[in-house]
This record gives structure tokens, sequence and C-alpha cells, in this order.
């Protein structure tokens, strides 16, 4: 069969034309792929992989790593990106930008260190920047007077040892005046008005140290120490309960504080309470016994209690005259109760 020239002609050029069209559709095969693994180089299962934009902050695709760690994802639309890696128990980490193209498969590994989860730098709006610049400035000018401000908040403890606590709060302000946001050094010069008998200015200074700190549980079991002094009880009591709440294991001291406070305000029934709390977070608490007793001496329906607890003190109890009370206590009870 005879095929002309011209009719070859046409065929090469249709040939040409559906090369030419195939084109685009290769161009939609953009491909990032990777691996997962933690510090050890285990892989990571589950691992979020967010594929994020560079020039978007809404075009973004998210896929999941696998048993073995690996990830892939097809199909991405031209342009650069970066690749971020989340997974529990691990701080996220990010790589890019890489350009998506259609060469070849782009692979992009990534590995996560133990940690919690955070913004990274690039997610910080620009309002937590400046925050952030704020705090580090401030974080190296505190570096700068560290050594300064220790040797002066030294001074300051020495002179309090010794009793001269005037001279101690105004060493505790030289050190301030360096470095404001001390709560130690606030807490140490509160603590020597208190001991001046300046308690307005004492709990002034430990609402101060406490909007530093506002977990520190010492700082409030000292605010409710300065309460009960100048005959707050009731904002005593809850700065008590607020340090034993804070911090459970020294909750025995905190109950202990608060039952006092009741015993002050001739509250017996509700201090015992806070007595027997006392001694449940502490049994070796040797003063909560003794006050218990105290407390339960009073009526004939808790006197063998009141025995039980001052025979616990007896025992335990490091203070002679408290030691010769319990005996004299537990000898009238017990003579009381055969009448």
């Amino acid at each position: 069969m005879h095929i002309s020239s011209r009719n070859f002609g046409l065929i090469g050029i249709s040939l040409i034309l559906l090369l030419a069209l195939a084109v685009p559709a290769m161009a939609q095969n953009r491909i990032f792929q990777g691996k997962v693994t933690d510090d050890k180089g285990q892989p990571i299962v589950g691992a979020q992989i967010t594929i994020q934009a560079m020039d978007s902050k809404t075009r973004q695709y998210t896929t999941k790593t696998d048993k073995k760690g690996a990830w892939i994802y097809m199909g991405l639309a031209a342009g650069e990106y970066r690749v971020i890696a989340r997974a529990n128990g691990f701080a996220p980490n990010a790589k890019g930008p890489y350009a998506a193209t259609i060469q070849a498969p782009i692979v992009i590994d990534l590995q996560l260190v133990p940690g919690s989860d955070g913004k990274l730098p690039f997610e910080f709006s620009e309002q937590e920047m400046e925050q952030m610049k704020k705090e580090q400035e401030k974080a190296e000018k505190r570096k700068q007077f560290s050594a300064e401000v220790q040797a002066t908040f030294d001074a300051g403890l020495k002179l309090a040892a010794e009793g001269k606590h005037e001279e101690a709060i105004a060493e505790f302000k030289k050190a301030l005046e360096k470095d404001p946001e001390q709560p130690n050094i606030l807490a140490n010069m509160a603590d020597s008005y208190s001991k001046m008998d300046k308690n307005t200015e004492a709990l002034e200074i430990y609402e101060k140290a406490i909007a530093i700190r506002p977990d520190e549980a010492a700082l409030y079991t000292n605010k409710g120490v300065i309460l009960s002094k100048i005959g707050k009880n009731t904002e005593s009591q809850e700065a008590f309960k607020k340090a034993a709440s804070l911090n459970p294991a020294a909750s025995a001291q905190n109950f202990y504080n608060i039952g006092a406070t009741l015993v002050n305000n001739g509250k017996m029934p509700e201090a015992a309470e806070s007595f027997k709390q006392a001694i449940a977070a502490d049994p070796n608490f040797a003063e909560a016994y003794y006050q218990l007793g105290m407390c339960l001496s009073g009526k004939a329906e808790t006197m063998p209690d009141a025995i039980k607890a001052l025979e616990t003190y007896i025992k335990m109890g490091k203070k002679p005259d408290q030691i010769d009370t319990s005996k004299q206590i537990i000898d009238y009870l017990q003579k009381s109760l055969k009448k």
C-alpha cells in the first residue's frame, strides 16, 4: 500500500500535538515525601505532616506518617513550601522552603526530639514576636545585673539574720532597683517588715511577690500568717487553703495554720477538723496532735479522742512544757470520765 508523503507529515504533526498536550497532566504530579524519626532514629507513627505554602497562610496540605514513619503527598500545586512535623510527646520541627517540581519526588526527612508541642518561630504573630523581644531584652538586662543583685541580696540576708531589719530592707531595696521582679527578694523584705511588726507593709510586699509568682505556695502561707496577725482571719484561712492546694506535700502546715486561726477565734470544733486534716497530711506532725487534744478536751463526748491525741503527742512531742501539760490534762480528763 502506498502512503503519500503528505499524509505522513500529518501523522507526525498529530504525534507532536499529543505529546504537547500530555505535559500539563504530568505537571500536576509534584511529590513531597519523607520519613519522621525520633532522636534515636526510630520511626514515629501517626505524626502529622503539614505542607505549608510560603506565599499564603491559609494554603496548606496535610497527611500522616504510616507504621514505618514514612509519608508522601502527591499533586502539589506549583510553588514553594515548608514542611512541618508534629507528634504527641515531641517538640515540633520544620524544614524548608522547598520548590515543588515535576522533575522528581523531593525527599524531606524530619527528626523530632522529646518535648512539648508549641509554636515554631514562624508561627508567632507580630504581637507575640514583639512581646518575646521585650522579654529577651529584660532577661539580658537581668543577666547583666545578676552578680550585683545577688551580692546585695546576700548582704540583706546577713543583716536580717543579725536582726538588723532596717538595714536589711535597705539592701533588699537596692537589689530590687536593679531587678524588681525577684519574688524571693520581695519575700525576704516582707519578712523583715513583719519582724518589725510593720504588718501592713509586709502584706503589701507579699502581694507584689504573689503577682510575680502566683503559683508559689510559700508566699500564700506567709501572707496568711500576716493576715492572721492583723485580725483578717477569713482572708488568712483563704490564703492557707490556697497554699495547701498549690503544694499538697506541704499542706499539713497550712491546715495547722488554719486551725490555729480558728482557735484564736474561739471556733474549737472547726479548728479540730483542721488539725485532723493536718494529721492526715502528715501523721508525724506532733504539734497538730497537741492542738487537737486541746480542742477536744472541752466536751465529755470528745474527751476520749482528746486523750488519744495528747498521748500521741507525749510520744513524739519535743516541747517539755507541752508534754507536762498534756499529762496533766490527760489525768484531769480521765478523772472526769470516771465521775
